[in-house]
């Protein structure tokens, strides 16, 4: 029986999919439901950015950032975002529909969100939950706050003298992530060192092997 665990995000909805007895993982990955349009301006390594389009300039679609540079001397007009609850919420459901296996899942737990602080991350929250709740075949279906995952850790101390509370659990979460999956597949562990989101990777995981020990 596997577990499968949710880090709420839109263009960075991490999950990890654990095998319950071995607590190894089977999959692991983020899936971007954003609806929003990329940034179309090209780079000196002839790659296209990846940030969302806030500007465009004559046909061509740029982030805040590339708006501002001197090649596009035209004023570039705002343009509106299509990240409604909506769009993506059947988003969402499109990807996940992707992943099968989801739903023959026994355990499912997604990331409590604070309502008030970002009622956008609680829509996408509740409506992950939901997609479980209706298609899904598990027998748990649960919300864990986000302050546990770092207590599963019980390796090497990680030294860490960064005062802000976010930045510092964040950093501890991804070392204690690096720590933690040293023996896992050479492919998961190479997923993990290339990713430029290894907190949210970090966060699905942790969360994860959090729920298996409690």
């Amino acid at each position: 029986m596997n577990i499968l665990s949710f880090d709420i995000g839109i263009k960075n909805l991490s999950f990890c999919l654990l095998d319950k007895s071995t607590k190894k993982i089977v999959d692991w990955g983020i899936i971007n439901i954003s609806c929003d349009k990329l940034c179309q301006h090209i780079n000196t390594k002839n790659k296209c950015c990846d940030k969302s389009a806030t500007y465009s300039h004559e046909e061509t679609l740029l982030c805040s950032s590339h708006s501002k540079l001197k090649q596009y001397p035209k004023k570039c007009k705002k343009i509106k975002s299509d990240n409604s609850v909506y769009n993506i919420g059947k988003k969402m459901v499109e990807e996940l529909d992707k992943y099968p296996e989801f739903l023959e899942c026994s355990d499912v737990i997604v990331e409590n969100q604070p309502s008030l602080k970002n009622p956008t991350m609680k829509s996408i929250q509740m409506m992950v939950y939901s997609y479980f709740l209706i298609k899904g075949n598990c027998s748990k279906l649960e919300m864990i706050n986000a302050r546990n995952k770092l207590k599963v850790y019980n390796g090497p101390k990680i030294s860490c003298d960064i005062k802000d509370k976010y930045k510092r659990n964040k950093f501890l979460a991804i070392e204690y992530c690096k720590e933690m999956i040293k023996n896992e597949e050479d492919k998961f562990i190479e997923l993990y060192n290339n990713s430029k989101k290894k907190d949210d990777l970090a966060d699905s995981y942790l969360q994860g092997k959090y729920y298996i020990t409690i």
